[in-house]
């Protein structure tokens, strides 16, 4: 978030700040990483106080961010209809053990519930788990997951991974990186 609001600031973009004692630059990220995963593809979400062409504004914070870091894209959306997460891919690499195969994934998958329990405001919450997965698969000796929101919640990847029968950082050391974050296409409202 700093780096984006310097990014922001030696740009000059004119991004809305929000009101009161201590005034921020009105900008999100749709969903956070977790500790400990890469993101390749992120979103931010800016509200501008005035139009300014999207491929202007991505040459204007292109020119000010770091090496390494790059703006591949900028597209409009209205203020009355923000897009929404409609699909998130992780890419998980690294030495898993041998039982998860295609036959433990198509037989999670073959299910229609898997409910797991959250911690939530001090007390547990039952989840299921399979209603936010899209798919798992196995490519190239990674596993490619598609998660997406639920009205309950979004799956994580350590979850998946539980399920499968991996457990996290005991069986092997995994390497998860979020590959992109797809958006449902903004609603113009009539």
């Amino acid at each position: 978030m700093r780096l984006f609001e310097r990014t922001i600031r030696r740009a000059n973009i004119p991004i809305c700040m929000s009101q009161g004692f201590n005034p921020r630059p009105k900008m999100s990220f749709p969903t956070a990483l977790a500790l400990g995963i890469e993101g390749i593809d992120e979103v931010i979400e800016l509200e501008l106080s005035r139009w300014v062409a999207p491929q202007k504004l991505r040459e204007c914070l292109k020119a000010q961010l770091p090496p390494g870091l790059v703006i591949t894209s900028a597209e409009p959306v209205t203020p009355k209809s923000p897009s929404g997460v409609e699909e998130l891919v992780y890419r998980i690499e690294g030495t898993p053990p041998k039982e998860i195969t295609d036959k433990r994934i198509n037989e999670f998958l073959a299910k229609r519930e898997f409910q797991i329990s959250r911690e939530k405001k001090g007390g547990k919450k039952l989840f299921n788990l399979r209603s936010s997965i899209v798919s798992i698969t196995l490519e190239n000796g990674a596993l490619l997951l598609k998660l997406k929101p639920t009205k309950e919640g979004i799956a994580r990847p350590d979850e998946v991974l539980k399920a499968l029968g991996l457990k996290m950082g005991t069986d092997c050391t995994l390497r998860i990186t979020r590959n992109a974050v797809h958006l449902s296409p903004s609603r113009e409202e009539n």
